[in-house]
């Protein structure tokens, strides 16, 4: 089965400066610190694969989501995606990376602007990527989107903003964003666990069932 994405001894340090101490010219200065928040990291996904991290709180689990996604940079070790070096990638690399791959974050309450409507949110991807240059289709496409993660495609929808709607309906609206740009490679991290209960599994459900689909159109 096809490697699609492979961690190679990823880490990443954050520095801290734990103390104080005055100099005698007056300054002030600091011990410089570090928390290891991934430390040596190694794994690979295969296509058409689910695959997990597990781990406490504060383990290193949303840092190593966002390294993925380039959203951090690795202190030390390499990234591939489809056997290519993804570690360090810039500017048109790293947009031509993520149309391909796309996250869905933990939180679904401040992952989206508070101000911008539905619609505004869900084909934003498509105006950054211009993958549809014509309005009119980028709506189908957000209505459609919308659709198949169990969302309402209507006007009414499409107007609201993040504060109408329920928790549950809020992570609906990221997973859509997610979906819209038809990526291979989707990163979820905990992408139930700011949800109640009653919710989680309709969502667990909803990602499985797209990962099904997907894999039947591939």
């Amino acid at each position: 089965m096809e490697v699609m994405f492979k961690a190679d001894n990823i880490k990443k340090n954050f520095n801290i400066k734990k103390g104080l101490r005055f100099k005698r010219d007056g300054g002030i200065s600091g011990r410089k610190k570090y928390v290891k928040a991934v430390d040596d990291i190694s794994f690979e996904v295969k296509y058409g694969e689910t695959f997990g991290i597990v781990g406490e709180s504060g383990c290193g689990k949303t840092t190593l989501a966002r390294m993925i996604m380039q959203l951090e940079k690795p202190t030390s070790g390499k990234m591939y995606y489809m056997d290519k070096d993804i570690t360090y990638l810039k500017h048109d690399q790293l947009k031509l990376f993520r149309r391909h791959v796309q996250m869905v974050f933990q939180d679904p309450y401040s992952s989206l602007n508070p101000v911008k409507s539905i619609y505004y949110l869900a084909s934003e991807p498509l105006h950054i990527h211009k993958t549809i240059n014509n309005e009119k289709e980028i709506k189908e496409k957000v209505r459609f989107t919308l659709d198949s993660v169990g969302l309402p495609s209507s006007d009414e929808m499409l107007s609201k903003r993040p504060d109408e709607l329920s928790g549950g309906e809020r992570q609906r609206v990221g997973i859509a964003r997610a979906l819209i740009l038809e990526p291979e490679f989707i990163v979820a991290d905990e992408p139930v666990s700011m949800l109640d209960a009653s919710v989680r599994a309709e969502i667990v459900s909803l990602l499985q069932h797209l990962q099904h689909f997907l894999m039947s159109q591939a």
